[in-house]
C-alpha cells in the first residue's frame, strides 16, 4: 500500500512518525559493477565519525548488474537501452523511503537528466561532483580513465569544461586495454593496480595536473594511489556531508 500525498508505502510514513526517527535515507543504485558497489559501502562507512551505531546514515541499496551495458547502447553496438532498469531502480528506491539518490556507475550518468526528471527527490550528478572537486584543487587539466561509454557520451568533457577544466583521454590502444580491464574487474579476477601503469605514464607525459578513475571499477584497483583521484571516494563524501 502506498501513502499518496506523500508517495511513499503507508508504513513508512507511520514509521517515520516516531520519535527520533531519522528523516534521511540514502538511495544508492548499485550493482554495476558489484565490487564497486561493495567498495562504496565500506567507504561511506569510514568517513563517518559516530559515539554510536545509531549515527550512521541509512542506506538503501539496489543492486542492479542484470543492468544491460552502458557502453555498448552508448556506442551503438546494442539496441538495448540500460534505461528503462535504471529508471526502475531509482523510482523503487524513492518509493521505498529514500530521501535522496546516489549512483555509483559512472557511465550510466549519460542518463542521468532523464532519471532525475522521474523523480522527485535529490539526485546526485557523481561527473559534476568530481569537476567541482578538480576545480577546487585548482586543476587545468586532467587526465581521464573511463569506459568508451563515458567518453563518447561526453557528459564528463561537459562537466569539466563548465569548471574550465580541459580532459585529456587515452590512445585508442591503451584505451581498448583500459576496457579490457574494466570487464575484468567487474568478473572478479584479480588485477593488479599495477596494471594501469602504462596508462598513467602515457597522461603524466601529456602534462595533466591528476589522473582520474573515471570508472568506478577502477576504484577497486586503484584505491591506494593517492596521485589517482578516486570518484567513489568523492561521492561517498558528498554523500556524508550533504
Amino acid at each position: 500500500m502506498k501513502d499518496v500525498l506523500n508517495n511513499e508505502p503507508a508504513f513508512l510514513t507511520l514509521v517515520r512518525q516516531e520519535d527520533g526517527y531519522s528523516n534521511s535515507l540514502l538511495g544508492v543504485i548499485g550493482g554495476m559493477g558489484t565490487r564497486a558497489t561493495t567498495y562504496f559501502h565500506d567507504k561511506l562507512h569510514s568517513l563517518q565519525e559516530v559515539s554510536k551505531e545509531q549515527d550512521f546514515t541509512d542506506v538503501l541499496i539496489y543492486s542492479v548488474p542484470t543492468t544491460p551495458d552502458r557502453t555498448d547502447y552508448i556506442t551503438g553496438k546494442s539496441t538495448k537501452s540500460p534505461l528503462p532498469k535504471l529508471l526502475d531502480a531509482a523510482k523503487t528506491l524513492e518509493i521505498a523511503g529514500a530521501t535522496k539518490l546516489a549512483m555509483l556507475c559512472i557511465t550510466s550518468h549519460y542518463f542521468y537528466d532523464k532519471m532525475a526528471e522521474a523523480v522527485n527527490i535529490p539526485f546526485f550528478n557523481m561527473p559534476d561532483e568530481i569537476a567541482r572537486y578538480t576545480a577546487e584543487c585548482r586543476y587545468n587539466k586532467v587526465g581521464l580513465l573511463a569506459t568508451n561509454g563515458t567518453i563518447d557520451g561526453k557528459f564528463f568533457h561537459t562537466a569539466f569544461k563548465s569548471f574550465g577544466v580541459d580532459v585529456l583521454t587515452l590512445s585508442p590502444d591503451l584505451q581498448e586495454n583500459l576496457m579490457s580491464l574494466i570487464y575484468d574487474i567487474k568478473l572478479g579476477v584479480d588485477i593488479m593496480p599495477c596494471a594501469l601503469t602504462p596508462m598513467i605514464a602515457e597522461l603524466d607525459d601529456n602534462g595533466v595536473d591528476a589522473i582520474i578513475l573515471g570508472c568506478t571499477e577502477l576504484c577497486v584497483i586503484g584505491n591506494e594511489n593517492p596521485d589517482l583521484i578516486n570518484t567513489l571516494d568523492i561521492l561517498a563524501r558528498a554523500c556524508v556531508n550533504s
